[in-house]
């Protein structure tokens, strides 16, 4: 009778860890916030880079996460933008990533929004960066799994 009791205790615990480490490993890795800022000296003349959005984490990317940025500036410019971020290949220990401002155009983007981004999103006139980190591309009304907001840069 006793053994019964302990196999079937065994098998509960079996199964269990088994259940736990299947959703468990869905799952990616947190991440958090650290900063994020606009940086104007990265392009080497072909004014392509003259606007890059850097967001840096407490730890380098492990995984590919999704995000969405929304830069106000003090004269109440808005830009906003979505797109993914993967680990880098090529540093990976390095904990921040390089987003060109200019790819984060698209349809409902303010009429003229490339200059308005080279006119008026610079260091030193950023009112606001709000940063949403999400493990994928959100659906709906996904809540995200990191976020933040970046004040007076």
């Amino acid at each position: 009778m006793e053994r019964g009791r302990v196999k079937n205790g065994l098998l509960t615990l079996v199964f269990s860890v088994l259940v736990m480490s299947l959703f468990s490993g869905c799952s990616k890795e947190p991440v958090e916030l650290e900063s994020a800022q606009v940086v104007s000296n990265l392009d080497k003349g072909s004014g392509n880079f003259d606007r890059v959005l850097q967001i840096c984490f407490k730890q380098p990317l492990s995984d590919t996460y999704y995000h969405k940025v929304v830069i106000l500036t003090k004269e109440s410019v808005k830009i906003t933008g979505e797109g993914t971020l993967r680990p880098l290949a090529s540093d990976p220990d390095n904990k921040c990533q390089l987003r060109n401002i200019y790819t984060y155009i698209h349809k409902d983007s303010p009429i003229g929004a490339r200059e308005l981004i080279k006119d008026y999103v610079v260091p030193g006139n950023i009112r606001q960066i709000l940063v949403q980190i999400y493990d994928s591309k959100p659906e709906g009304k996904e809540r995200p799994i990191s976020e933040r907001v970046f004040k007076d840069l």
